[in-house]
C-alpha cells in the first residue's frame, strides 16, 4: 500500500473517532438520564456509526491527500456500520477516480 494511502486511511480513522466520540457519549448519557426504559430499544443499535452526512464531512481529508474532494455520490446511502467499512468502500473508489 502506498504511503499516501496509509496516511489517508489513518487521517480518516482519526477523523471518525473524533466525529463519533461525542455522539456516542451523548447517546449513552441519554440512556441513563431518561425516565423511559431504553434498555430493550434497538433504535440506537440499528443506526450506522457513520451516517452519510457525517461521511460527507470527511471530504477535506480526501482533498488534502488525493487532490480532490470526496465524490459524495460514492457514499453508501445510510452510511457505514464502522470506520473499516467506510475505508474499505470509499478509499479504493476514490483512488480509482484519481488514477
Amino acid at each position: 500500500m502506498c504511503n499516501y494511502r496509509t496516511y489517508l486511511r489513518q487521517n480518516l480513522t482519526d477523523w471518525a473517532i473524533q466525529e463519533t466520540g461525542d455522539w456516542d457519549l451523548q447517546v449513552e448519557a441519554s440512556r441513563t438520564e431518561t425516565i423511559f426504559d431504553t434498555t430493550n430499544s434497538d433504535l440506537w443499535d440499528s443506526m450506522p456509526t457513520l451516517d452519510s452526512k457525517a461521511v460527507a464531512r470527511s471530504s477535506p481529508i480526501f482533498e488534502r491527500h488525493l487532490g480532490r474532494p470526496l465524490d459524495i455520490r460514492l457514499i453508501r446511502p445510510g452510511g457505514y456500520q464502522d470506520i473499516d467499512h467506510m475505508l474499505d468502500d470509499l478509499v479504493p473508489a476514490m483512488m480509482l477516480k484519481v488514477s
